[in-house]
């Protein structure tokens, strides 16, 4: 009997709700120059508003990960699609006329935005729960980097497609189509996700072939307790490659949340274009950023399966990103040439999306009942400069008016995301927690084995 490919057609769920997902987070910063006109916002109060979508996400990630580890990915992450979709809707109501004054719509659209990031905080940590139990070892990276590519390609199409709707029909729009989309697919997501056990598209083949690789089934599964013991989660911590991880995080995410921010603004600002021709000028950095993702997790796959290790493996894409990132701040030498300055964002986003492997090694390091907490730590960090980039460039462009130490700002971040690697990151293999019994640390050894 030849395996099912039913995993696949998960794998495209996942690129389309991660596209979903990052039009969500976007919308806000193509439509940001208009809400900042027509409400009279400052800098510093429009990045406040940036950056509230990544207060309430990071704030929620532990709890939802430990929901997510108890609960399971089917009806926890499809009500939060519908959800997350419904309040991105509302945002288009805030310049309604029942709001009276500026302040109550600004007030509406910080508190929208904050019940988004909630909603949308079992994202991550079930995308990559639902990565390691549908995927073995092997093919994990190459997965990884296909739905995370979405979320670039989906930027590189929807973005010129919300400007035209900006332009044409107004900033409420935006919100009102981006919000119907996600709702419809979340109700979408209920109906046809399972697991592969309930999974009746899924075969017998398949269902051996994820487990043989390390995925739902495998030793790595069955040898670890189903339980989230807080004293395997503190000993997580104790690790040096752990906060390195979430430092690296950190570091890249900085670069990705200017170009959900502040990039739409930057090109109109910055480099003085129209919102049409910024709408047509981002497509280039982010279908560059689509072509790193997917380049770096094949190359992780590919340099495993010519035998290479898994330290090696993963951390050689992430290094030689995160280094490469770092010539952002070229482009403070080229503002009066946009298409010069528009080619170095995209080597550099290019370079960051390259780097993103920092779920992947989540899933290779930490003990498969862990995931969703850990994970959900791991997000904390990633989102944590969602929270401050974005309030630090608005302080910044307030006080000298110019975006050029902005860009030094997100340059030096990435380099402290590769002395973190350098420095902390060890052999990367599965932790074995010191209380398993001998039969689970066996297990642990076996997976990490098939891990090198």
């Amino acid at each position: 009997m030849k395996p099912t490919r039913s995993r696949l057609l998960i794998l495209a769920m996942l690129f389309i709700v991660t596209a979903i997902n990052y039009m969500d987070r976007a919308n806000l910063s193509v439509a940001g120059s208009h809400i900042q006109g027509q409400f009279a916002l400052s800098p510093t109060q429009l990045g406040l508003l940036f950056s509230m979508f990544t207060w309430a996400y990071a704030l929620s990630q532990i709890p939802v990960g430990y929901i997510l580890d108890r609960v399971g990915s089917r009806v926890l992450y499809g009500s939060a699609i519908v959800l997350w979709s419904l309040f991105t809707f509302i945002m288009g109501l805030a310049s309604h006329q029942l709001f009276t004054t500026v302040t109550a719509s600004f007030a509406m659209l910080l508190v929208c935005r904050a019940l988004i990031g909630i909603a949308e905080a079992p994202s991550f940590p079930s995308n990559t729960k639902i990565i390691a139990t549908w995927f073995p070892d092997h093919e994990r990276a190459r997965a990884t980097a296909f739905y995370a590519s979405a979320q670039y390609i989906g930027l590189a199409l929807l973005t010129p497609a919300l400007s035209f709707i900006v332009a044409t029909w107004g900033w409420e729009m935006s919100f009102y189509i981006s919000g119907t989309a996600g709702i419809l697919f979340g109700i979408y997501w209920l109906l046809v996700y399972r697991d592969p056990q309930h999974s009746r598209r899924t075969n017998e083949a398949e269902l051996r072939y994820i487990r043989e690789g390390g995925g739902y089934g495998s030793t790595a599964q069955q040898g670890n307790s189903t339980t989230v013991n807080w004293a395997d989660i503190r000993y997580i911590l104790k690790q040096r490659t752990v906060w390195g991880l979430f430092i690296a995080q950190f570091a890249a995410s900085s670069t990705l949340y200017f170009f959900l921010t502040w990039f739409i603004v930057y090109l109109e600002k910055g480099l003085g274009l129209s919102i049409a021709k910024a709408g047509i000028g981002a497509m280039f950095p982010y279908l560059m950023a689509m072509a790193g993702v997917i380049c770096g997790g094949t190359l992780s796959d590919m340099l495993l399966k010519k035998g290479r290790s898994k330290t090696f493996a993963r951390k050689l894409p992430v290094m030689s990103g995160l280094l490469v990132t770092a010539s952002i701040a070229l482009v403070n030498f080229f503002q009066n040439s946009p298409t010069i300055a528009i080619t170095i964002l995209s080597v550099a986003f290019f370079a960051n999306a390259f780097s993103n492997l920092g779920w992947v090694v989540c899933s290779d390091i930490i003990p498969r009942h862990l995931i969703g907490t850990v994970g959900g730590m791991l997000n904390i960090f990633g989102n944590l400069s969602g929270i401050i980039s974005p309030i630090v460039i608005g302080i910044i462009l307030q006080k000298t008016d110019n975006f050029q130490y902005a860009m030094w700002y997100i340059a030096a971040v990435a380099l402290v995301g590769f002395l973190a690697y350098l420095l902390l990151v060890d052999k990367i293999e599965v932790i074995a927690l010191p209380h398993s019994t001998s039969n689970q640390q066996q297990g642990q050894k076996e997976v990490s084995r098939s891990f090198r």
